[in-house]
C-alpha cells in the first residue's frame, strides 16, 4: 500500500491527535476519510466528538472516520453509512450493490459518480476488487 505525501502528512497528524493507528487516509474536496481499526473507531470519534472536532480544526476538513473490517461485506456497510443497501454481492471480481430505491442508487454514485470513485478507492487498497458498481 503507498500513501502519497499529502496522505502521509495528513495521516501523520490525524493519528497524533486521534491517538489511534490509522490504515488509511485520503480526501476527497472538503472530506477526509479516516480508516482505523473498527474497535478504535470510539476512542478516534472522543467523546461528544470531541477529537473529531480537533482534527478537523487542525487539517481544515469535515473527516469521517470509517471502521475496518476484513470482510469485504462489513467494510462496504461501514463504507457507506448511514445508507443501507438490500444485496452486496462479489462476482468474477466485481462488487454489486443491489437495491430497488434509485435514491439510495443515487445517493451511493453521488454527484459526478464522486461517492463511488470513493467507495471503489477504498475498496481495492484493502480487497483483491477490480470495481464497486451500484445495481
Amino acid at each position: 500500500m503507498k500513501l502519497d505525501r499529502d496522505a502521509m502528512g495528513m495521516s501523520l497528524v490525524v493519528e497524533r491527535i486521534m491517538k489511534v493507528p490509522i490504515k488509511d487516509c485520503f480526501c476527497s474536496n472538503d472530506t477526509a476519510y479516516c480508516i482505523v481499526p473498527a474497535a478504535l473507531v470510539g476512542k478516534a470519534v472522543g467523546k461528544g466528538g470531541i477529537t473529531i472536532k480537533k482534527v478537523q480544526e487542525k487539517i481544515g476538513k469535515k473527516v469521517r472516520v470509517v471502521a475496518y473490517s476484513e470482510h469485504l461485506q462489513e467494510f462496504i456497510k461501514n463504507f457507506i453509512s448511514p445508507l443501507t443497501v438490500q444485496e452486496i454481492v462479489l462476482e468474477d471480481g466485481v462488487v454489486y450493490l443491489r437495491d430497488p430505491y434509485r435514491k439510495t442508487k443515487s445517493l451511493l454514485i453521488g454527484r459526478e459518480g464522486r461517492n463511488l470513485t470513493l467507495l471503489n478507492r477504498a475498496v481495492k487498497r484493502f480487497f483483491p476488487v477490480n470495481e464497486v458498481k451500484v445495481e
